[in-house]
C-alpha cells in the first residue's frame, strides 16, 4: 500500500507529533493501524475532551484498564507519507 495522502488513507499511518511540554519537549514518531482510527462523530471545536465511549475505545485499544489521559500542550501533528517519484 503506497503512502499517497490524495488516497483514502486507510492506513497503516507514520505520524510526526511535536510536543510542546515546556518541561519536556520532545518529537515523537508513531504507527497507526487502521484499527487505531476511530471516527469522530460529536466533535467540540472549542476544546475537545474524551467522552466515555471513546475512553473505553483507547483504553482497549492501548491494553489499559484504567486510562489516564493527559492533554499535551499544543502539539502539533504531521502525517508522513512517501514522495511521488
Amino acid at each position: 500500500m503506497g503512502h499517497d495522502p490524495t488516497t483514502t488513507r486507510t492506513g497503516p499511518w507514520r505520524i510526526l507529533v511535536l510536543d510542546r511540554s515546556p518541561d519536556d519537549p520532545k518529537w515523537l514518531v508513531a504507527t497507526i493501524a487502521p484499527g487505531d482510527v476511530r471516527a469522530v462523530t460529536d466533535f467540540k471545536f472549542v476544546r475537545p475532551d474524551v467522552d466515555d465511549v471513546t475512553a473505553v475505545w483507547a483504553a482497549s485499544a492501548a491494553g489499559v484498564r484504567r486510562p489516564a489521559f493527559t492533554r499535551l500542550p499544543h502539539p502539533e501533528v504531521w502525517r508522513i507519507d512517501e514522495q511521488p517519484g
